[in-house]
């Protein structure tokens, strides 16, 4: 048994004690495990968990060595037990995390379009903060740890927002967080950066769906298409958005519809279709969708289009970097 595994059978074994204890799902016991770790105590309320499980908790939190581990480490076993949690509770699977390299991708265009300047980024989609936290800590990494970002993530799972409240806290990041409906509206200044894996799916809202342009004429409109048209409404002048999309809104039926639209209200700058293996059947494949809102800036030349084959091979990355230092050379002139 390696030592990650280990750690993380130890940490499973203390949420399952807690979550049996409060007759509670998964999800509410991780948000509470780490959150009486954290504290050095056990949280009692009305009497649960009961003292001989008080006890017994201590002993397992004290075997863990929680403080003596490094914040990446408690990360990486949070990671682990979250995606259980949601595994474990056949939650949507739009709310399973996004894949860490797929942040990799989106950091490589962020680092090369984004003035380097404080700015508000905001993840609309925002389920357990994977995404948002790992494109911010890569990009602070390439700035000498330097963090410009305000971050704001916005879910209407309160559960799920609990989770990301815990995993900003662990990844040394402040957020202000909003459990909502993303396509209500939304509160604070326009977001000069968004970054989302898009939720897929219909939106059952029909009479709020009635506000948006691309609404469907007959049944539920696509969540997908309608989060994106929220997006393009909130971006602030010349921001720019690092969206995750199904295949089908940039091709086919849907795309044909969608794609004119959007070219009409933005500056499309790059669509990168990922590989087929990272993702389970043809139907939820994903492209990396890239756009700048109206403004001061000028259109580039020509939008970047390219593929990805595979993420697991490093070469691929280099060859997307090769490409993309090309396009933004040329897109400069």
């Amino acid at each position: 048994m390696n030592q990650i595994t280990k750690v993380f059978t130890q940490f499973l074994d203390a949420v399952q004690c807690l979550q049996e204890a409060l007759n509670v799902p998964m999800t509410e016991a991780l948000t509470e495990s780490f959150d009486n770790l954290e504290n050095h105590d056990v949280k009692v309320e009305m009497g649960a968990p009961d003292p001989d499980t008080v006890e017994l908790l201590k002993g397992k939190y004290a075997s863990l060595n929680y403080d003596q581990m490094s914040s990446k480490q408690k990360v990486e076993v949070y990671n682990l037990l979250t995606l259980k949690a949601i595994s474990d509770e056949d939650r949507d699977a739009n709310q399973m995390p996004t894949p860490p390299i797929l942040a990799t991708v989106i950091t490589l265009f962020m680092s090369k379009l984004l003035p380097k300047k404080e700015q508000t980024i905001l993840d609309p989609a925002l389920g357990t903060g994977s995404l948002l936290y790992s494109v911010v800590k890569q990009l602070a990494s390439q700035n000498h740890s330097q963090n410009p970002f305000k971050l704001v993530g916005i879910d209407h799972d309160e559960d799920i927002l609990n989770l990301a409240d815990v995993g900003a806290h662990l990844n040394g990041l402040d957020i202000d967080l909003y459990c909502q409906d993303a396509l209500l509206s939304w509160q604070g200044s326009k977001p000069e950066v968004i970054v989302s894996d898009l939720p897929v799916g219909y939106y059952v809202n029909d009479e709020n769906a009635g506000n948006f342009e691309l609404r469907t004429k007959e049944g539920h409109s696509y969540a997908h298409v309608l989060l994106t048209e929220q997006i393009v409404k909130n971006l602030a002048p010349d921001g720019y958005a690092f969206l995750l999309v199904p295949n089908s809104m940039i091709s086919g039926k849907l795309g044909a519809d969608f794609m004119p639209w959007l070219a009409n209200k933005v500056h499309l700058q790059a669509i990168v279709q990922l590989p087929e293996k990272l993702f389970q059947t043809k139907v939820n494949q994903k492209s990396l969708l890239i756009f700048q809102n109206h403004g001061q800036s000028q259109p580039p030349r020509e939008v970047l289009l390219t593929r990805l084959d595979d993420l697991k091979n490093e070469e691929s990355l280099v060859g997307l970097n090769i490409k993309l230092n090309e396009w933004y050379t040329e897109k400069g002139k």
